[in-house]
């Protein structure tokens, strides 16, 4: 994207700029966001990768190929089946090379969207990870929404909260098709850990959701969502891009946006994994359109003008025609008639 893509998102948005996730909380008070303070664990010092532990890159593609287009000239999009064969049997170990960008100084919370930049750039599409997270990421500074619909606070801040899977596949998507490409993302949230090696054996690296520097801790109540649901969440949430697992070290290899590429103990990543709803994301296209970018600027205006939309003085960003939740309507018991109580009094004799 680069500059180019700023422009355009300037002139058509006119989106004011907005400026990892470290224990980051905050706040709401009203329909204010209110820094919260930031909690504090014990942590777990990861150790540095080696380079010459990790194997080339392969990008897994459908077997199936062919010449029909959309209408942008990219392949027409296949259907890639990602999921592990009940007879798969996975190997000891593997790695594909991805390189880790770093959330800060500019997204201090920013690491869900950094990690899927990472993916993004590991198969050579040119994001940026600020232009991710202001114009491809639904974001909601009030707390109306869930996780599942937009990234909760600002990324651009130390207390902003994150998002789940969900809001990160609409962003890799809506960036794929603000590109005119045939590539998709896949949640594969609620599968079993070895899915998520499956993928790495195909070359697939996958984004995961875990915490800052594998730190065992559970979600905590924060407060009531606009929507009418309660909030939860870890205050010590993380997202990485796991490219490497090997079994007989007893590691798994991270591109981890707050310190780099690391190797984690395999026991505690996957107790972890379970601990935050076993939440991961993989990237799929053709090999061809890998990277490429088939639309013109004024087809990327278009797209920016159909798809995105304001709310709330500026506050949320979403995509147009996101259903809005209503919150329930307050619980109160009718008061009791005369009529009734003669009734029920009746009944009793």
């Amino acid at each position: 994207m680069g500059k180019r893509m700023c422009a355009i998102a300037a002139a058509v948005l006119c989106a004011a700029a907005l400026t990892s996730c470290g224990g980051r909380k905050l706040r709401l008070d009203g329909n204010n966001v209110v820094a919260g303070s930031t909690s504090s664990a014990a942590s777990v010092q990861p150790t540095t990768v080696q380079p010459a532990t990790v194997q080339t890159m392969t990008v897994a593609v459908s077997e199936q190929t062919t010449s029909a287009t959309n209408e942008y000239g990219a392949p027409a999009r296949e259907e890639i089946d990602v999921k592990m064969p009940s007879d798969y049997k996975l190997g000891t170990k593997k790695a594909v090379n991805v390189a880790t960008i770093l959330q800060k100084p500019e997204l201090p919370t920013g690491c869900e969207i950094t990690a899927l930049t990472e993916l993004l750039n590991f198969y050579g599409f040119a994001a940026d990870k600020v232009e991710m997270a202001d114009i491809f990421m639904a974001n909601d500074r009030i707390g109306y929404y869930t996780m599942n619909d937009a990234y909760i606070g600002d990324p651009h801040k130390e207390d902003g909260f994150g998002c789940n899977a969900p809001v990160i596949v609409r962003a890799a998507n809506d960036y794929f098709s603000y590109l005119g490409s045939d590539w998709y993302a896949v949640d594969l949230t609620g599968c079993p850990i070895e899915e998520v090696y499956y993928q790495i054996e195909q070359g697939r690296p996958v984004v995961v959701w875990t915490t800052i520097n594998q730190v065992e801790i559970r979600k905590e109540f924060e407060f009531r969502l606009g929507c009418g649901e309660d909030f939860y969440f870890n205050p010590m949430q993380h997202c990485v891009v796991v490219y490497g697992f090997d079994y007989d070290e007893k590691v798994v290899h991270v591109a981890d946006p707050l310190v780099g590429c690391r190797t984690y103990d395999i026991a505690r990543f996957e107790r972890i994994y379970e601990s935050m709803d076993k939440q991961a994301v993989v990237l799929c296209g053709n090999e061809e359109s890998a990277g490429v970018d088939y639309t013109t600027d004024e087809q990327k205006k278009m797209w920016l003008a159909q798809n995105r939309t304001f709310e709330d003085d500026e506050k949320v960003w979403l995509r147009k025609n996101l259903e809005r939740p209503q919150p329930p309507e307050p619980e109160t018991e009718p008061p009791a008639t005369t009529a009734d109580t003669t009734t029920t009094t009746e009944a009793k004799t």
